[in-house]
């Protein structure tokens, strides 16, 4: 009997443990902890697992160098920005299929892709790069207001500024404690979409075109996302051909991919592209709106595996997602509602993050929150009343505030 093709997962969540057995594959999970939440999980529906350090690239290639003389297809998988980045670099330097290493190197570096981008496009971005705070102003004024300054490299909204004018970017300059590279670049203004696509051999589908919800607040706060997004066929077609050439421009060859867009009054604009899925939960949608999981697709791919069929999503069946925040350093003592919830016709998964006798921290970027709920419902109207009605559900119960650590008085 002839050995499965091998997916090696770093640290994935139990789903894509799951979609890659469903496909044929057999299951190596690597964690730096198998028994931290979440992995305990994926552990648990794996076929095999390995405590590695899979940031440290000598060990992780002493671990599984072995694997190069296994009796069938191997390729390692990351579905995070860090591990997609690690999987790349490992695949190349054991000959396992995958995406080249410099592709995704090239979707984390914001000034190069969009550099790149610019030379595509009709009407370019403006944008500095900003290597020393004291430069901040200046290029921020070169830029033109409003702006939105950000790190060089990073993913899902994290420290991601909106500068209004000169005021906000001293202010920002003054509160960085070190020189970061940054991208200062123009705001773009219009309704945001989140673009999940596969690649094989360097052709590029779309998978989906999620509409972005943004709260009204400073940093526009992601709320959610709903697919498929209410576009008309050429809306969706210019979205689609501003992806197709990013993910050209950046050498992507393979694998899932997640694209952040803009359609301004000038046309679709790109804001980030990434090798990977992304935060959001978005192949969970595509999975609830379509049945097909981009992870399957992806690994089947990479492994030569039966390809599951897609079909793109219809207006006949659509797929949401809303975040739940908590107030940052508040105990939270206990979530009532759960069950409510999910008895609503529609509701897929609910999620807490944060654990029940713990203290709420700060979200790490604007698309981070505390918990979230998905559903599915025929139609977008529907959606939106079924998701609003679950998190109203949700009663968290909230403690005190963390207590403020104290200051330390030395003797003179």
């Amino acid at each position: 009997m002839s050995q499965a093709p091998l997916a090696v997962l770093l640290s994935p969540r139990p789903a894509e443990v799951r979609a890659a057995r469903e496909v044929g594959a057999r299951t190596l999970v690597l964690a730096p902890d198998l028994s931290a939440p979440g992995i305990r999980e994926a552990v648990a529906v794996a076929h095999d697992a390995l405590t590695v350090d899979w940031l440290d690239h000598p060990g992780l290639l002493m671990a599984i160098g072995q694997l190069s003389a296994y009796p069938a297809r191997v390729s390692v998988f990351g579905f995070a920005e860090a591990s997609a980045l690690v999987a790349a670099r490992v695949n190349e330097a054991l000959r396992f299929p995958g995406n080249p290493h410099a592709a995704v190197a090239y979707l984390t570096d914001k000034v190069a892709l969009r550099g790149k981008v610019n030379q595509l496009t009709g009407t370019p971005v403006r944008f500095e790069q900003c290597d020393r705070v004291t430069h901040l102003v200046a290029a921020a004024e070169q830029v033109g207001f409003p702006c939105v300054a950000k790190p060089r490299t990073g993913s899902g909204g994290q420290e991601v500024h909106l500068l209004r004018d000169v005021a906000d970017a001293a202010l920002l300059a003054a509160e960085l404690v070190s020189d970061p590279v940054l991208i200062v670049e123009e705001f773009l203004d219009g309704p945001e979409y989140s673009v999940l696509a596969h690649s094989r051999d360097g052709e590029h589908t779309v998978l989906a075109v999620a509409e972005k919800h943004l709260s009204d607040g400073p940093g526009f706060t992601e709320d959610g996302h709903d697919l498929p997004a209410p576009l008309d066929p050429g809306d969706r077609a210019r979205v689609e051909d501003l992806v197709t050439a990013t993910l050209g421009a950046a050498g992507h060859r393979s694998g899932l991919s997640l694209t952040e867009v803009v359609r301004t009054e000038h046309g679709p604009r790109l804001i980030e592209s990434h090798a990977h899925p992304g935060p959001g939960r978005l192949g969970d949608l595509l999975a609830l709106a379509t049945g097909t999981d981009p992870v399957a697709l992806a690994v089947a791919t990479a492994l030569r595996l039966p390809v599951p069929e897609f079909h793109p999503p219809s207006g006949g069946r659509c797929a949401g997602i809303r975040i739940l925040r908590l107030p940052p350093g508040r105990l939270l003592e206990a979530v009532h509602g759960i069950d409510e919830a999910y008895a609503l016709p529609g509701v897929a998964d609910i999620g807490i993050t944060v654990r029940v006798g713990s203290h709420v921290p700060e979200a790490t970027s604007r698309a981070a929150g505390h918990g979230f709920v998905t559903a599915v419902a025929s139609c977008p109207g529907e959606l939106e009343a079924l998701l609003g009605k679950a998190l109203s559900l949700l009663r968290p119960v909230m403690g005190e505030a963390a207590p403020e650590p104290k200051e330390e008085h030395t003797a003179a």
